[in-house]
């Protein structure tokens, strides 16, 4: 089932994705989406007519995309229902509060980042991160393909559009020792970076490059995963739905899985839908996006690293947190058996995690 407030086509931005922050408050916006999962039917609780499925909510970080991809298949495809679980599919928006509409919804789960997940732990949300959903975070720093900034520590002395508060921006400033760095506003487009050669702005290179080629600017991204801030992009879940209701948490990670892997397989039916429903959204772009994911391998990682669909690891956990300690983005260690289970990740559940490896022309017509 996919939910579309009204509210969500008035405020979209435009076809370029920003990220969300955990640590700005936005009351309007989550009281919104708390009003309308207020709507929603409890966990386990069953309507009049026979045969309805236990029902939970599950609240993206941003709008409908190729990112999501994977969730929209097993939506369309009756994967979820299948599995014995009804999926409240809430698009996400501008600083989304994911962990927070989790934390306080006991059928909820989300998109997260790892970093905001010990963030928010350590801060008494009870929230679990149940999967991940990308080995790698997306996140990067776009700059113009000619522009002179080829590290991170290049952007010392720079203005930098990017949202606020950002974890991962924070640790670029104390890594690099950016002290003169300026932080501009993000604006939810590529405007700015394709009349302005020197704009510098967060991006995705599954998004925002294909944006600036269209109207003739070719771009570089600086991943941050590439700088030793590697949080997964991974699946959250409300502490109590993990304790009380496993059994729904598998169900949903269970048709999931199956998204992903026929998402892959063949993304149009996905990519149809997801047309239909987020307006700004364009053909080309999201096969721009797909191949991207599929040339990254955001989804499935490095198999010689022992990274795949849905794993998660320990040690990346472990070293995820020295890092927030070692640069003063926590200010102490939190039990990591509180933060992740690996009880719902594929080896878990006996799912095969290969992907297809499957590739568009961008010249495919819809």
């Amino acid at each position: 089932m996919f939910i579309l407030p009204k509210l969500f086509l008035i405020t979209m931005l435009s076809p370029a994705r920003q990220a969300v922050s955990a640590n700005i408050a936005r009351p309007v916006l989550l009281g919104v989406i708390i009003m309308g999962l207020a709507l929603i039917a409890g966990c386990g609780k069953k309507a009049a007519s026979p045969g309805d499925l236990p029902k939970v909510n599950f609240t993206h970080d941003w709008v409908p995309e190729p990112e999501h991809g994977g969730y929209y298949a097993a939506d369309i495809n009756g994967y979820w229902r299948e599995a014995g679980v009804e999926v409240n599919v809430i698009p996400g928006g501008p600083n989304a509060e994911i962990e927070r509409i989790v934390s306080i919804d006991p059928n909820g789960l989300g998109i997260s980042r790892g970093d905001a997940v010990i963030l928010a732990v350590s801060r008494g949300l009870p929230i679990v991160a149940v999967n991940s959903y990308f080995q790698h975070d997306p996140q990067g720093i776009m700059v113009r393909e000619d522009s002179p900034v080829k590290t991170f520590a290049d952007l010392e002395d720079r203005d930098v559009s990017i949202a606020s508060g950002q974890t991962f921006f924070l640790y670029l400033q104390k890594k690099y020792n950016l002290t003169k760095t300026r932080v501009r506003p993000v604006t939810g487009s590529v405007a700015n970076f394709i009349v302005d050669p020197n704009y510098i702005q967060q991006a995705y290179p599954t998004s925002e490059p294909y944006y600036a080629l269209k109207e003739g600017v070719r771009s570089r991204v600086l991943q941050i995963s590439g700088s030793g801030f590697d949080p997964y992009r991974v699946i959250i879940a409300n502490k109590a739905l993990v304790e009380k209701h496993p059994e729904l948490v598998k169900a949903f990670s269970e048709g999931a899985y199956r998204g992903w892997k026929e998402y892959y397989r063949n993304p149009g039916p996905t990519h149809k839908k997801i047309l239909s429903i987020s307006p700004t959204m364009e053909w080309k772009g999201m096969i721009f996006g797909f191949n991207k994911m599929r040339e990254l391998r955001f989804s499935d990682g490095d198999p010689a690293k022992g990274e795949s669909l849905g794993a998660v690891d320990p040690k990346r956990w472990e070293t995820l947190q020295q890092v927030m300690l070692e640069y003063e983005l926590i200010d102490k260690p939190v039990d990591l058996s509180t933060v992740f289970t690996s009880d719902f990740t594929p080896a878990r559940l006996g799912i095969d995690p290969t992907l297809p490896a499957t590739e568009i022309p961008l010249t495919e017509n819809p």
